[in-house]
């Protein structure tokens, strides 16, 4: 479901006679989902990527007995916006859309490095988001439900979709998958969580409820039962589990969040993280408790940890009926992420507009030549409302922005060299009263 974007992780959907529907939105950026839905306190990140099919990442918000949270992240092996009951379909296969660009297609085609490792195959039909974090604290901790179609008939194979938290930084010897049961060891996976193993952690969303069933659970059991039958489709859910783990305040890490098909692009799979469950926390118990309390007497800087150049203010110019030429912002090819090293320049352009209500923003997308013009006409016009985007994270009015994409026309300079194309990948700013 589109809309109410700024709102959406805030509203809570009730039905009189039991659970809400769930609502979803996957119209957004990978980016504002990390910074505005996912993350807590305590945690500052950067470099946010995401690689999968179209339709397989959003946000989520329901009724907290149906999924267990409230409302979240949600990543999918198929499409997001089918994750909705009733559970009326055996086998259910939902599909995602590739995407436009032949770098990530490919991307795609070999599937994610990780999941294959764990899966001991190929996976296809991923989505992943990753990015580097710094914890502010000396524990990390996030909850999340992984929710699967296989279940319960396909427990025991070797085909089951396949999902990950691997996380690389100080202290770890080699990069570690945290989507494990509270033993640390035992992976979250439709074979080792199901109605066999590890019950406690397991609740089944029938198509159908047995007559034995219905004889032997308790009234308040099979309400519920029915109830959830109702309003998501997959056949088998984990209950809400919680990632905790050690880590080195104030030392950067990086964390890739991954889900895969495995063999086949059959049956849906998805996980869910709760909304602003990405927190460090101070854990007097924690393994590097001692190092928080050192640091916290005198904290380094954040960017310098991330490595992102600080633009002095005084080097800022004020921006009045101009290019507002600092905040030009220049992209990677064939990419339409935020820069980390613009983001100062935007952050401060972000503070101008709060402090003057008089002026709106007009954003002017741009690419190199390289590819047909259909293509660079939506990659200008993704580069340009990814500037938006963020200006709307920092808390600028979106009425006050408008974006345009002008794919490769107007270069700023030769696009027969690199040093050219790249120079012309770039949004342009414009202040006007």
């Amino acid at each position: 479901m589109k809309g109410a974007i700024l709102i959406f992780s805030s509203m809570v959907f009730f039905c009189s006679s039991g659970y809400g529907q769930i609502i979803v939105d996957d119209s957004l950026l990978a980016e504002f989902y990390v910074r505005n839905v996912l993350l807590g306190s305590g945690v500052e990140v950067a470099n946010i990527k995401h690689v999968g099919m179209v339709g397989g990442l959003g946000q989520f918000n329901a009724d907290p007995g149906i999924i267990g949270v409230g409302s979240g992240l949600v990543l999918s092996t198929g499409s997001v916006d089918s994750i909705g009951g009733p559970n009326n379909a055996r086998g259910f296969t939902s599909l995602g859309t590739l995407p436009e660009s032949r770098r990530l297609i490919s991307q795609l085609s070999r599937g994610d490095k990780d999941l294959n490792r764990l899966c001991h195959g190929r996976t296809i039909d991923i989505t992943v988001i990753e990015f580097d974090f710094v914890p502010l604290k000396n524990v990390l901790e996030f909850n999340y439900v992984f929710a699967s179609e296989e279940y319960t008939e396909f427990v025991g194979s070797p085909f089951n979709d396949v999902f990950g938290f691997f996380l690389s930084g100080p202290g770890i010897k080699k990069k570690v998958n945290l989507a494990v049961l509270p033993d640390g060891k035992t992976p979250v996976s439709v074979n080792t969580v199901n109605h066999r193993k590890n019950k406690n952690y397991f609740r089944k969303n029938g198509k159908r409820i047995g007559l034995v069933r219905r004889i032997f659970k308790s009234k308040k059991k099979l309400k519920e039962m029915i109830e959830l039958r109702k309003y998501i489709q997959f056949d088998g859910l984990t209950t809400v589990l919680k990632v905790h783990c050690d880590v080195v305040p104030y030392q950067k890490y990086h964390i890739k969040i991954a889900i895969g098909d495995v063999a086949d692009g059959l049956y849906d799979s998805a996980v869910f993280l709760e909304a602003g469950s990405f927190v460090s926390i101070k854990d007097t118990s924690g393994k590097y408790f001692e190092k928080l309390e050192v640091l916290s007497e005198n904290p380094p800087d954040i960017d310098s940890i991330f490595g992102i150049k600080v633009i002095a203010e005084e080097e800022i110019p004020l921006a009045i009926d101009d290019k507002f030429e600092i905040t030009n912002v220049y992209f990677d090819h064939d990419s339409y992420s935020v820069p980390d090293s613009a983001k100062n320049q935007l952050d401060y352009l972000a503070g101008y507009l709060l402090e003057n209500p008089g002026y709106t923003c007009v954003l002017y997308g741009y690419t190199d030549n390289l590819g047909s013009k259909n293509y660079n006409q939506t990659l200008s016009e993704r580069r340009a409302k990814t500037i938006l985007d963020y200006l709307v994270t920092k808390g600028v009015d979106s009425s006050r922005l408008v974006y345009f994409g002008l794919n490769f026309e107007q270069p700023n300079d030769d696009n027969s060299t690199e040093s050219g194309r790249a120079k012309n990948r770039r949004v342009e700013i414009v202040l006007e009263e």
